[in-house]
C-alpha cells in the first residue's frame, strides 16, 4: 500500500512532467515565429503564465508535505530537488516567451542570411530540454555526464555564433535579435544542466555541479 507521501510525491511529479512538455512547446513556438518571422507572444505568454501557476502548485505541495508527513532523507531530498526544478522549467517558459517578445520590442529585422549556426543551436537547446524531462520522468541520474557534454556543445555553438555576430555588419536591430536569442537559449541550456544536478542529488544524497 501506498504511503500517502508516495502519492504525493507522484503528484508532484506528474505537475513537472507537465510543465516541462509547455515549456517544450513554448520553446518551439518561440524558434519558430523567430526564424519564420510569425508572432507567437500571446501563446507563448499564455504558455509561460500557466508554467509559473503550476510552479507554485509544485512548491506549496512540496511545502505541504514536509509539513504533514516527515519525510525520511531521502523523500527531503527529493522534495527539495523538485522545488528546484519547477524554478528552472519555469524559467524555460519565460526565456521562451523573452525569445518571442523580441519582434514586439524592437520591431521587424532583417534575418541573417546564413542562420544554420543559429538554427543549430536552437535544435541543440531543445535536445537539452528534452533531455531534463528525461531525467524527471525516469530519474535516472547516470544520464548526466550526457547532459553535461550536451551542455558544453551548447556553449561552444553560443560562442560560436557571439563571435560571428560581433564581427556582423547587419544591421543593429538584426545584431540585437540574435544576440538576445543565443544568450536566452544559453540560459535554457543551463537550467537543464540544473535540472540533473537536482536529481542527482535527489537520488544519490551527494551535489554534484557540472559548471
Amino acid at each position: 500500500m501506498s504511503r500517502p507521501l508516495d502519492i504525493g510525491l507522484n503528484q508532484i511529479k506528474s505537475l513537472l512532467i507537465k510543465m516541462g512538455r509547455l515549456s517544450m512547446e513554448a520553446l518551439e513556438l518561440s524558434l519558430k515565429g523567430f526564424f519564420d518571422g510569425e508572432g507567437t507572444y500571446v501563446q507563448t505568454r499564455a504558455w509561460s503564465n500557466t508554467i509559473l501557476i503550476l510552479s507554485e502548485e509544485v512548491e506549496d505541495r512540496a511545502t505541504d508535505l514536509m509539513a504533514l508527513h516527515q519525510p525520511m532523507a531521502s523523500d527531503l531530498r527529493t522534495l527539495k530537488a523538485y522545488i528546484k526544478i519547477a524554478y528552472d522549467l519555469e524559467r524555460f517558459g519565460r526565456y521562451a516567451m523573452d525569445i518571442s517578445e523580441i519582434r514586439n520590442r524592437i520591431g521587424e529585422w532583417e534575418p541573417i542570411p546564413d542562420e544554420e549556426g543559429f538554427r543549430e543551436m536552437g535544435e541543440k537547446t531543445k535536445e537539452c530540454v528534452t533531455m531534463s524531462l528525461e531525467f524527471i520522468e525516469t530519474m535516472n541520474e547516470r544520464l548526466m555526464w550526457d547532459m553535461s557534454k550536451l551542455e558544453a556543445e551548447t556553449d561552444q555553438l553560443y560562442l560560436a555564433n557571439l563571435g560571428r555576430l560581433s564581427e556582423s555588419e547587419e544591421h543593429s536591430k538584426t545584431i540585437i535579435a540574435y544576440l538576445l536569442t543565443i544568450r536566452y537559449l544559453e540560459r535554457i541550456a543551463d537550467h537543464a544542466s540544473y535540472i540533473s544536478e537536482s536529481i542527482s542529488y535527489a537520488v544519490t544524497g551527494k551535489r554534484v555541479s557540472l559548471r
